[in-house]
């Protein structure tokens, strides 16, 4: 979810001079193979821009323009450190995956039912079994899978997502499939209606999505020990499901 008030791009620009510590221009593009392009200047830009000398120049995606606080202090780690900051990176990855599989545009309709799972039924036993009185008097957020797209994630991998502006939950389609149990899927899509029930909050500059509350309320779900071993122990095989676009083989159980 973007930041309730963002930041000016020359905020931005000012930020990551300052962690660098060195000048930066900082531009915006289209590329989807290249949402991230840090270069030195070219001696044209030296010409027009003396006091880029020694500094960075930074061609970012334009859904950068509407990043969280998070997503650009994650991109500052990994300009600054490389893949050393490994959270970092992983979490840029995920985010970075996201503009791939999941476009910025609503869809004009939503798909939840899956080739394996249907997400309207399991989205309305997780809403009873869970969180009836929290959404008794809000709107139902709407639910689909992602578009079936390869992923170019390496490390990480965002298995759903909610953006209260459009009340939408996505789940990524790399779920849909036999391999996958159906309580796995249950529990992403409980994560996600609980960013409906539990709103992130602004400290300081930070968008915080998973406060104290959220985790408490997260780990109260019975299944939230196993989901967690679960993930833990396949997520590399559900990486390299994504990026080859190849089904599991057996279960994974």
């Amino acid at each position: 979810m973007p930041d309730l008030f963002t930041p000016p791009i020359e905020e931005r620009r000012d930020s990551l001079a300052l962690i660098l510590g060195l000048p930066v221009k900082l531009r915006f593009g289209r590329s989807g193979t290249q949402p991230v392009v840090a270069r030195s200047p070219t001696k044209a830009e030296l010409k027009r821009e003396p006091h880029l000398k020694g500094g960075r120049v930074i061609i970012l995606h334009k859904s950068f323009e509407g990043a969280d606080t998070e997503v650009w202090e994650d991109l500052a780690s990994w300009l600054r450190n490389g893949r050393r900051s490994r959270a970092a990176c992983q979490r840029l990855d995920a985010w970075i995956d996201r503009l791939r599989v999941d476009p910025v545009p609503l869809p004009s309709k939503t798909r939840a039912i899956g080739d394996q799972h249907r997400l309207d039924e399991i989205s309305e036993r997780v809403i009873n079994e869970h969180l009836a009185l929290e959404l008794v008097d809000q709107k139902t957020p709407a639910i689909t899978w992602t578009p079936k797209k390869r992923s170019t994630a390496r490390r990480g991998l965002r298995l759903g997502s909610y953006d209260a502006s459009r009340e939408l939950v996505r789940i990524h389609s790399v779920l849909d499939q036999a391999a996958v149990p159906e309580w796995v899927v249950a529990f992403v899509v409980f994560h996600e209606f609980l960013h409906a029930v539990i709103p992130s909050r602004r400290v300081g500059r930070r968008l915080i999505h998973h406060g104290a509350e959220f985790r408490k309320r997260e780990a109260a779900h019975p299944d939230f020990l196993r989901v967690t071993r679960w993930e833990k122990a396949h997520i590399s095989r559900l990486i390299r499901s994504a990026r080859t676009g190849k089904l599991i083989r057996g279960s994974l159980s």
